[in-house]
């Protein structure tokens, strides 16, 4: 008897596979005020642009959903994992930010891991997480870039990663893309009388040129 062999269907690609979202998860990205709170009713972002003139910092806030939710192991009708909204085996501790950059006109700007420390609880929503999208190597590069001129588009493909508290699985996000138009010009802000009390700056009391926000003096 002659033996007979059987095709898997994989083989002749009559199996799809679809792949799931992380569980930690990127929804939004929004500005956050001269306080850096980002309020619940503000409106998303895509985009945004920088004066290098007055600040080489942008700072975004990321709404972020932990969908891992823990449940309690018992022993002796012990828990040996907390079950909280507040913390426990379930938390998302974040510990990095990368960065990877694209522009127009191209520029070499290498891509960044930045050390980040936060924390998500167990099936918590709405969560907020503020970066700066530039690294020190991506300033100084779009800085050199318009220095005489001219604006550079920049694209900036943002994404977290760490480890659950339970069992230190790790995980990442998904990437987001943000653009930003970085430009350099100086504007005509006056200078700050002695005494004089300073407004803070939008976002995060910064030094000003992000998404057109300015300091009243200088």
């Amino acid at each position: 008897m002659k033996p007979f062999f059987i095709a898997a269907a994989l083989s002749l690609g009559l199996c799809s596979c679809s792949e799931s979202a992380p569980v930690v998860q990127i929804l939004q990205t929004k500005l956050p005020n001269a306080a850096c709170v980002v309020a619940a009713d503000s409106a998303g972002l895509a985009s945004g642009s920088l004066n290098l003139a007055y600040g080489d910092r942008y700072l975004l806030a990321f709404v972020v959903n932990n969908s891992y939710a823990s449940t309690p192991i018992e022993v002796g009708d012990v828990p040996l994992e907390p079950d909280s909204t507040s913390g426990g085996a379930g938390t998302a501790i974040v510990d990095t930010l990368k960065l990877s950059y694209e522009s127009t006109p191209s520029l070499s700007i290498p891509d960044g891991e930045v050390p980040y420390t936060a924390g998500l609880a167990p099936a918590s929503e709405g969560n907020t997480l503020v970066a700066d999208l530039l690294t020190t190597e991506a300033a100084q590069a779009l800085s050199q870039a318009v220095a005489s001129g001219g604006t550079v588009q920049v694209r900036v493909t943002v994404q977290f990663a760490g480890k659950f508290a339970s069992g230190g699985k790790s995980f990442e996000t998904n990437e987001v893309v943000y653009a930003i138009d970085a430009y350099s010009a100086t504007r005509p802000i006056p200078a700050c009388t002695p005494g004089q009390v300073i407004q803070p700056v939008i976002p995060c009391n910064s030094t000003g040129g992000q998404d057109g926000n300015y300091p009243e003096c200088v």
